[in-house]
């Protein structure tokens, strides 16, 4: 608030017994909460004059006691670790809408499932798959190229997958970290609220969780290019190109 002027223009300063006397004049504290009441410093007095002194350098320099800054820790890094499942979840959800459009560079020539898993050597039907179509064959390397092309995509899914995951429970885990020498704190201090403490996270749970929450893609076997050479060459032995 800019200083009051007086009638030359100087500013008007005034001492602060003269601001206490005007606000207790008019009505700035007519309606405080306690008015007439004595104060009751019963917890300041009790916790001690060392308590006293160390809390008011901390607050003086803002700087939070260890217990207060553990759980202020523990409570950003279980955001933290919200947010990047969330983030984790949408990324994936993007680099699966690139994945599934390739499928059908190496599922539409198969007439149908049967065949293709048993050519492919594959326990079940991929996920990502596309239906069969009996369509022509390509050339071979067009048929490779677009194999290699989908597992390099299904395997960078995957490898995103774990370190999303990764992530999700590193951050938990320090969590906790935060979490357990808060309570330790707690526990043995006569002086902190027993409300102060937090629950830790059961990591095996939230792996479990978080492993439902971002799933593998179904990979593709390491010796896809052979399987295709086979079945390339049971399907078109006449017209075998290099």
């Amino acid at each position: 608030m800019p200083p009051r002027r007086q009638p030359d223009g100087r500013p008007e300063w005034r001492s602060v017994d003269e601001l206490l006397a005007q606000a207790i004049a008019g009505e700035d504290f007519a309606t405080l909460p306690g008015k007439g009441q004595p104060l009751d410093l019963s917890a300041y007095f009790a916790s001690g004059p060392e308590h006293r002194i160390a809390g008011k350098l901390l607050k003086d320099n803002a700087v939070l006691p260890q217990a207060l800054q553990d759980r202020r820790d523990a409570e950003q890094l279980c955001t933290q670790a919200s947010q990047t499942l969330a983030a984790q979840k949408d990324y994936l959800s993007a680099l699966k809408a690139k994945i599934c459009p390739q499928a059908p560079a190496l599922c539409r020539f198969f007439p149908d499932r049967p065949t293709a898993l048993a050519a492919l050597g594959l326990p079940h039907w991929p996920e990502y798959f596309s239906e069969p179509a009996g369509a022509p064959l390509p050339t071979r390397r067009a048929l490779l190229d677009g194999a290699r092309r989908l597992t390099e995509l299904v395997a960078a899914y995957n490898r995103r997958s774990e370190v999303a995951i990764a992530e999700y429970l590193g951050s938990l885990r320090q969590a906790n970290a935060c979490i357990e020498r808060l309570n330790q704190q707690v526990a043995f201090s006569r002086h902190s609220p027993a409300g102060l403490q937090l629950k830790a996270t059961d990591l095996t749970e939230a792996e479990v969780q978080v492993r439902t929450a971002l799933p593998p893609l179904t990979p593709l076997p390491a010796d896809l290019a052979q399987r295709l050479d086979q079945y390339y060459k049971a399907v078109r032995p006449s017209l075998w190109r290099l």
